[in-house]
Formats: C-alpha cells, sequence, structure tokens
C-alpha cells in the first residue's frame, strides 16, 4: 500500500476533557509537557468546572503557547454518562482542527487524552513509532496501569483493542471513521468502524499511561457499568456474551456484575436502537461472542508475561 501523509511527520494534536480536575490536571501537564516528542498543539477542554480545572489551564496556556484552552458554560445539570463525553471531546477536536488550521500547524495524528493520567516520558513516541512501522495501523493507545500497594500494575485488557484514553488516531483514519464518534461509547465505535474498513487498531502495551481512578470508576462502578452494559445492547452483543462477562466479573466486583446486566436489560426494555449498518453490527457480534472473549483472555494472559514495569519512566 502507498504510504499515508501522516507517516512524514511525528507532529500530533491531543484534546483533553476536563471537569472538576483540579487535583489531577497539574499531574497530567508535567508529564505532558515532560513528552520526549512534545504535541503540536494541547487542547484543554473545561467543561463546565467549579473548581481551579479553568485557572489551571488558562495558567498552563499563558505559559506555553501549544497549549490552549476551550472553556465550556452552557449550565449543565449532572453529567450524562451516555452523551456528554462524546460531545465534550468533539467539540474539542472541532476547535483544536480550527486553531490547526489557523495555524498551519503540521500534524499526523489526533488524540484523546483525559485528564486522570500520568504519562511516561517517551509515551507519545512510542505510539508514534508504531504508527511510523505499521502504515495500516489506524488507532493506537498505550497501556493502562494503575499504582496499586505502591506498585505498578496493568490493568490487562485485550492489547487488539485501543484504549479510549491515552489514544492517537492516524489523521487519514480519523477522517475516515467520520471524526470523533457522537453518543454512547464513542471510542468502542470508532474502533470498530475503523476495523471494518480496514485499519488496524490496538494497544502499545509498553507505552505506560498511568491512571489515576479505574475505568467506569469516576462515577460509581454500579453507574459505569450500566453504562457499559446498555453500549454493549446497541452495539449489538448477544445476551449470552454478557452472562459469560459477567460471570468472569463476579470474580473482581459483584457490583460491576448487576451494573453490567442492568445496563443491558435497561436497554433491551427500553428497545434502544442499535447500530443500522448490519454487516458492522454482524462484525461486532462476532467481536463480542463467547468464543471471541475466550480468544481476548489468551491475548490478555500472553500479553502479561511482556509487561514491562518501568518505574523511572512514569516519574520522567
Amino acid at each position: 500500500m502507498r504510504k499515508p501523509r501522516s507517516s512524514r511527520t511525528k507532529g500530533y494534536i491531543i484534546v483533553t476533557p476536563a471537569k472538576n480536575e483540579e487535583k489531577n490536571l497539574p499531574l497530567l501537564a508535567k508529564s505532558v509537557i515532560n513528552q520526549s516528542i512534545k504535541p503540536k498543539l494541547w487542547l484543554i477542554v473545561d467543561d463546565n468546572s467549579t473548581d481551579r480545572t479553568g485557572e489551571i489551564a488558562e495558567e498552563l496556556s499563558r505559559e506555553f503557547d501549544w497549549i490552549e484552552v476551550l472553556h465550556l458554560r452552557d449550565e449543565v445539570t449532572g453529567y450524562d454518562l451516555k452523551y456528554r463525553y462524546s460531545d465534550v471531546v468533539r467539540r474539542g477536536f472541532k476547535r483544536a482542527l480550527e486553531i490547526a488550521l489557523e495555524r498551519s500547524l503540521v500534524f499526523g495524528y489526533i488524540g484523546v487524552l483525559d485528564a486522570d493520567f500520568i504519562l511516561e516520558r517517551r509515551f507519545f513516541e512510542e505510539l508514534i513509532d508504531a504508527f511510523h512501522k505499521n502504515n495500516r495501523l489506524g488507532i493506537a493507545s498505550g497501556g493502562g496501569y494503575y499504582i496499586r500497594n505502591g506498585r505498578l500494575v496493568w490493568e490487562g485488557t485485550d492489547p487488539k483493542r485501543p484504549k479510549g484514553s491515552p489514544r492517537l488516531f492516524r489523521r487519514e483514519c480519523f477522517r475516515e471513521v467520520g471524526g470523533y464518534r457522537e453518543g454512547p461509547s464513542p471510542d468502542t465505535v470508532s474502533h470498530y468502524l475503523a476495523r471494518f474498513l480496514g485499519w488496524e487498531t490496538g494497544q502499545i502495551v509498553d507505552a505506560i499511561a498511568v491512571q489515576l481512578r479505574e475505568t467506569e470508576g469516576r462515577f460509581g462502578f454500579l453507574r459505569g457499568y450500566e453504562m457499559l452494559g446498555w453500549s454493549n445492547y446497541k452495539l449489538g452483543a448477544a445476551f449470552t456474551s454478557i452472562l459469560a462477562r459477567a460471570a468472569f466479573l463476579m470474580l473482581d466486583n459483584p457490583v460491576k456484575t448487576y451494573g453490567l446486566i442492568a445496563g443491558y436489560l435497561k436497554a433491551f426494555k427500553a428497545r434502544e436502537m442499535r447500530i443500522e449498518n448490519g454487516d458492522l453490527r454482524e462484525m461486532i457480534r462476532r467481536d463480542l461472542s463467547f468464543r471471541s472473549n475466550v480468544e481476548k483472555l489468551k491475548r490478555i494472559k500472553a500479553a502479561a508475561r511482556t509487561v514491562p514495569v518501568k518505574e523511572s519512566g512514569v516519574r520522567g
């Protein structure tokens, strides 16, 4: 295949949605500022924060000309997990692309970076190197890690499935999947769309991103896993595959199990509309099947044997 134009540059831009992240944002900022390859543009989207998040972002913007801030003040009450996140990120991407055009920035990659992460110094360099080595790689994330009892622990997710954050899209892939998707589980939908269109996706497991709170943990595991079950129904997952995953989750946390099943059944009862493209829906259904989930577990176990622990790199 012809080499994508994105592979001619290591330039990238990132968008960070941030709501009441005054504790985490300074830690994230330090790790972004210390990156071996700095972004051409980092846009922080202050989503109606009621703490010092907006002030901290403005201070960063005054100090670094490649950091910009978008303040959202649309009087949102509560936080709709199903739609708000994708709306905030989409608005961030729209503004980031406008700024990139105004400044004639050269970039080949665009990505999402949530505010509750700390990145090792070569994080984005490692992701971009992976893109340059594989012209078919369309979406890549780093590996997700937590600090538990003073130890760095890999979260153990399918290495063929990129995390929602921190992730980069190849510019051509981003355009082909229609940009950042609106609605629930936008990262999951874009992953499947990219695969459907012939792109490869995955995690660069040894690019370390330390998450300061567990995935689905910000609003409590019950609410987070209810949304996961709801979105799995929308994506076309069979109920048998949900039950299999729920059985696995029971060993970890029964609340997660209940939330997953309850969210799926709520969507079923409400007759939520599923993905319309029949071929895409069938591809997703196969990927969420019991057999496919067994294969994912095998990949996770294989990756776990090679996961690095580079605490010095995380400290930057």
